[in-house]
């Protein structure tokens, strides 16, 4: 039979006016039992229970009731109902725990954190620290704007095996922070991110500039390394100085190419770093350096790359690397001048280390190019002296006085094509410097030219033997009084001044033998009319007649294979008259006189 609701509950009602608890506690729980949802009556019987001394069954009738409003959305009711049994059990975790939830729900958070401080508290007092944790973690979500308990439950993340998890989590405070102006804590949660995830390369690179910002080197090369650099100039240059100070030069040059490339207005800070190392290591400063000079060789600023060289060797003086480059650089950029300076620098510097053979080399050429300079002829006997060649003096004295004399080459002058250059350092620089054979192959000679033309096409050389032969055939007709003959074995310094006074006389009893020497160079340069023109002058003297035989042979025969026959024939017959068949004069005379006459 149906149980009539209302009935019973009056019944209820009248027991529990007349103090009979029990009995009404019975009809009450008869209706719930009947009709479950009959939250009213569940929540009486819930009184009752309370009323009647049984915790327990009142807040089993409770929790029902509260549930049912938590699952439908009337969280202030469900409220009400868990505070109810909070009242009969003030250590009911899950309530405590249900009413922090609803808090959370319905904005009431000093509430909830209230709650759940309360259930961890007890938790450790318990011991029951994987408990307590829990409640730290859900602290942690609560309240966005407490960075302290948002914290704490990134620590326990991490502490749970969850490293990944609370960086990020860390990385979400750090933004909340940067977006409340609180730079230095969001600075805090940065380096805990960065700590717990080192691979966060952005994080990484933001604590770097941070540090540099700061003047805190030290802090910013912990945090830096190639990839955290990225494309920053600031970083990369922060990197280059880790490198540097590493000592590994090779990286710190790799770093300072992609530096220049990516920020080029940045040259002058590189430079001045340079300059900054050169006490502690010249290497790492000529690294730096170099850099940049390569970079301006690559703009063609030949200008800059050599000022850029000349501070170098300032800064150290004698490096040979850096006066290498120099040398280079003025070639590349036609810095005539500077290079005879650099090179003279260079000299000194592979004497100062006993690179002798590399010394001689150029110290030859500066004393081809300015025989009238003492410091040169020092250079040069130096180098001699350390190569051990025998008597170096003689040597110096035979170069300058035209007996075995050095060709001045210039770097600047472009050949003119099918030319024959003989450069002066072809000799082995060890071995002495010995004259040329008496008899040398005749190159093929190019093209005839005046010498006129032939003087304008090497205006820039520093020692120009055509000008010398003019000077030399336009003395040769007025007599002045003749000098007394030079030994090879004679004091360099007597020969030096001996140059002086020829230069100033333009006479002497060796003009002749200079003048000869002058012709036979220009032939074995292939340079026919300049020679032709210096044997003019230099045949007048007798002391010359053999040297002049053997060169006027050469000369025909130089002559006959450009096609100037009859020239080839006319020196031949003059050599006929004067030495007789000489060689094979006669024969060459006869085919010559055949192709005159078309024969």
């Amino acid at each position: 039979m149906p149980l009539d609701r209302e009935d019973t509950l009056k019944k209820a009602e009248k027991l529990l006016r007349q103090g009979r608890l029990d009995q009404a506690i019975a009809e009450y729980l008869r209706v719930v039992e009947d009709q479950p949802r009959d939250w009213n009556t569940a929540n009486t019987l819930g009184d009752l229970y309370a009323r009647a001394s049984q915790p327990s069954k009142a807040t089993a009738q409770y929790t029902r009731i509260a549930e049912h409003f938590f699952a439908d959305g009337f969280y202030p009711r469900a409220a009400a109902i868990y505070k109810k049994i909070l009242k009969l059990v003030p250590d009911d975790e899950s309530a405590q725990l249900q009413l922090a939830d609803i808090s959370v729900r319905i904005g009431l958070l000093k509430d909830a954190k209230t709650y759940y401080g309360a259930v961890a508290a007890r938790r450790r007092a318990k011991g029951d620290v994987r408990g307590a944790e829990e409640i730290v973690l859900r602290l942690g979500g609560v309240d966005p704007a407490d960075f302290d308990a948002r914290a704490a439950a990134a620590r326990v993340m991490a502490g749970a095996g969850d490293v990944e998890g609370a960086a990020a989590k860390f990385r979400e405070m750090q933004a909340d922070l940067l977006e409340k102006g609180r730079e230095a804590e969001a600075l805090d949660a940065l380096r805990e991110a960065v700590r717990l995830n080192p691979s966060d390369t952005d994080g990484r690179s933001l604590l770097a500039k941070e540090a540099l910002a700061a003047g805190d080197a030290a802090a910013a090369r912990g945090y830096l390394d190639r990839e955290t650099a990225g494309e920053d100039p600031a970083l990369l240059m922060a990197l280059v100085d880790i490198e540097l100070g590493a000592g590994d030069t090779a990286a710190a040059a790799g770093l300072l190419t992609q530096l220049l490339a990516l920020a080029p207005e940045r040259q002058e800070e590189i430079l001045g770093r340079a300059w900054t190392l050169v006490p502690a290591g010249s290497e790492a400063a000529f690294t730096i350096a170099d850099a940049v000079v390569d970079r301006a060789i690559g703009a063609a600023e030949f200008d800059r790359a050599a000022a850029i060289l000349r501070t170098f060797v300032e800064h150290v003086p004698g490096h040979i690397p850096s006066l290498l480059k120099l040398v280079e650089v003025c070639v590349d950029g036609g810095l005539e001048t500077e290079m005879y300076e650099t090179q003279a620098q260079l000299t000194d510097a592979y004497l100062a280390v006993s690179q002798a053979a590399e010394a001689r080399v150029i110290a030859e050429d500066l004393v081809a190019r300015e025989p009238w300079e003492a410091a040169h002829i020092e250079r040069f006997r130096r180098a001699l002296v350390m190569l051990r060649v025998p008597e170096p003096d003689s040597v110096i004295a035979e170069r300058l006085s035209g007996q075995t004399p050095f060709v001045a080459t210039d770097r600047f002058w472009d050949p003119v094509p099918g030319e024959v250059i003989l450069p002066h350092a072809a000799v082995p620089a060890a071995a002495p410097v010995v004259a040329p054979a008496p008899s040398p192959p005749v190159p093929e000679p190019r093209p005839s030219q005046t010498a006129a033309s032939g003087s304008a096409s090497r205006e820039s050389l520093e020692f120009d033997l055509t000008t010398m032969l003019g000077d030399l055939e336009g003395d040769a007709e007025r007599p002045e009084p003749v000098a007394p003959a030079r030994t090879a074995g004679e004091s360099l310094d007597a020969v030096f001044g001996g140059m002086r006074d020829d230069a100033a006389r333009k006479g002497g009893a060796d003009q002749s033998a200079r003048l000869m020497t002058i012709a036979r160079t220009y032939l074995e340069m292939g340079m026919v009319e300049e020679a032709m023109q210096a044997f003019a002058g230099a045949s007048r003297a007798p002391e010359q007649h053999e040297e002049s035989r053997s060169l006027m042979y050469d000369l025909a025969v130089a002559l006959e294979k450009s096609g100037e026959n009859s020239r080839a024939l006319a020196l031949l017959r003059e050599l006929q008259a004067e030495a007789g068949d000489y060689r094979d004069s006669g024969a060459r005379v006869a085919r010559l006189a055949r192709v005159q006459a078309g024969g």
